[in-house]
């Protein structure tokens, strides 16, 4: 087993703790007949039942700990910097929901009734959740990218070469996807008629649901129809739906360049697919720009207007990581 798979699987059993420890603490002690729940000053004047409150959170915790256990287990499917923050989360989630419980009932106990346990018991659970997530970030840790051994695994014609003299002339196309469009229509559907149920049982819960769903909606329709844009700066594909910059590549970050044709087979499908070695944004398959970049991951945009206008693209940003390199702002270092 590798390193980088070992700090993968440690990252996911952190997770499972909590769920572990409210089981062992559901055979070892009884739960409390009543908790404080709510606070609106230094005593609670919110209860339930002790059992009440340890179902939802070993629910809870329980979710977050298989959920982890496959985003570890998944390592084909999961790229490594998304496991990280998925576990971390589910990590710090799973411990406050199981510090909630343990804070409830201990408080409980300590005090001898539910009405005098103190406001401070509500805060460890947030305490002890973010200390439990910074923890599954550290264990998660990605190993250091050796740059030139990724280099090696560049074509020769198509590596970064120092470029000195001369400007970078500026190059934009735009692509459009059809599938990612009717997709956000599809979200924003399935989403809508989501809020309103959540909405009937609960405000609370419909206004989560509804941000959730505001958001889920505007990132896939953003990516329906972007420019893909080449300066000095690097690469940039702006969304044409929405007024903001859906991905950057900065020059430092790029390798190589190359044209080639986007398989869907090879690439993940159509429209916005993730790999563990690579992403792509892909409209229906054909020529394209692939970018190799500094951590390993290579990025393929499929250029809707053919292979001519692709390898326009490549050579600018050549040129512009060219340039950045020789002004040293990139290494071929390892």
């Amino acid at each position: 087993m590798t390193s980088s798979r070992v700090q993968r699987v440690s990252a996911g059993v952190w997770a499972m703790v909590p769920f572990a420890a409210l089981l062992g603490a559901a055979t070892l002690w009884q739960a409390p007949a009543r908790v404080p729940t709510h606070w609106s000053s230094d005593l609670p004047d919110g209860f339930s039942t002790g059992a009440g409150v340890f179902t939802v959170t070993v629910s809870i915790a329980g979710f977050c700990a298989v959920a982890a256990a496959l985003v570890a287990a998944l390592a084909v499917v999961v790229p490594a910097l998304w496991s990280r923050w998925i576990v971390t989360v589910l990590a710090g989630v799973a411990a406050a929901a199981a510090a909630t419980y343990g804070a409830a009932a201990w408080g409980t106990h300590l005090a001898g009734t539910a009405e005098k346990v103190h406001v401070i018991w509500s805060i460890a659970p947030f305490v002890i959740g973010i200390l439990w997530a910074v923890v599954a970030y550290l264990l998660h840790r990605t190993e250091p990218v050796d740059r030139q051994a990724v280099i090696d695994t560049v074509p020769e014609r198509s590596r970064v070469v120092p470029v000195r003299g001369g400007d970078v002339v500026p190059w934009a196309t735009v692509a459009r996807s059809g599938t990612l469009f009717g997709t956000a229509i599809f979200v924003a559907v399935v989403l809508t008629v989501t809020t309103v149920l959540a909405w009937i049982s609960s405000l609370w819960l419909g206004l989560f649901v509804a941000v959730v769903s505001v958001a889920a909606v505007a990132f896939t329709a953003a990516w329906s129809r972007v420019e893909i844009q080449v300066d000095d700066a690097g690469l940039v594909l702006q969304s044409l739906v929405l007024p903001v910059p859906v991905l950057r590549v900065a020059v430092e970050d790029v390798v190589g360049v190359e044209v080639a044709d986007l398989d869907p087979m090879k690439w993940g499908g159509i429209g916005l697919r993730w790999l563990p070695d690579r992403s792509a944004y892909i409209v229906r398959g054909g020529p394209g720009i692939v970018v190799h970049r500094a951590s390993g991951r290579r990025l393929g945009i499929e250029i809707p207007e053919g292979e001519e206008v692709a390898a326009a693209g490549t050579h600018a940003l050549l040129q512009s990581a060219g340039r950045a390199l020789a002004a040293g702002r990139g290494s071929t270092a390892g």
